[in-house]
């Protein structure tokens, strides 16, 4: 099996852009504004991502290698995305605001229906980088997926996020923790597009 190409960092802190239904909960209105905020602010992510699976499949999801703990990184200028993958970076040719966009969401049935699953807990604050943190919870009941975010009381920017992604059932889930840099934050050297990755894989 193929190593996958994520933005796991990103896809989590999108959580308000492209689910207005945490509009519904008032409790969370300083998640939503942390979050568009954040859409053109350079930041430098680095995620670590362990993955279980049952005693029936792991054995063939080790010799696959996609079990295990892995470390990835995600750098977004503000106007573009770039993901760290097999050592090298690909540039997404696309931006965080982009990626959460809601107008191409807003008519699939399915997204529609995962937005309503969605709901959102204040929790106490606590301490992150030294740094006095907001904590919020959000729970979909129907994708089996956490996202627990720290958002920072000074910048009211994310400092980490933890995703606990249970969608796979009793058979795989997931655990990816991410820490968010904004300071210095560049467009990494020797960036690839998607295409050059492709074409390296097919020689």
């Amino acid at each position: 099996m193929k190593s996958r190409l994520s933005v796991t960092g990103l896809v989590c802190c999108s959580i308000a852009l492209a689910t207005p239904a945490l509009a519904l909960d008032p409790a969370c209105q300083s998640l939503m504004q942390s979050q568009r905020s954040m859409a053109n602010i350079p930041v430098h992510i680095t995620l670590t991502e362990t993955e279980t699976w049952s005693n029936r499949l792991s054995k063939a999801a080790a010799s696959m290698g996609v079990e295990g703990t892995k470390k990835s990184e995600e750098i977004s200028t503000g106007k573009d995305v770039y993901v760290m993958h097999d050592g090298k970076w690909i540039d997404m040719q696309t931006s965080f605001a982009g990626m959460a966009s809601p107008g191409d969401l807003d008519n699939d049935p399915d997204i529609k229906k995962a937005r309503e699953a969605e709901r959102c807990t204040v929790l106490p604050d606590e301490t992150v980088a030294g740094q006095t943190a907001a904590v919020y919870q959000a729970h979909n009941r129907q994708s089996g997926i956490d996202t627990k975010i720290w958002i920072s009381k000074s910048t009211h920017l994310p400092l980490k996020s933890v995703i606990t992604n249970r969608a796979g059932g009793p058979a795989m889930s997931s655990f990816t923790v991410s820490t968010y840099d904004y300071s210095n934050v560049r467009a990494p050297v020797g960036a690839i597009s998607m295409k050059q990755m492709v074409d390296e894989r097919r020689r």
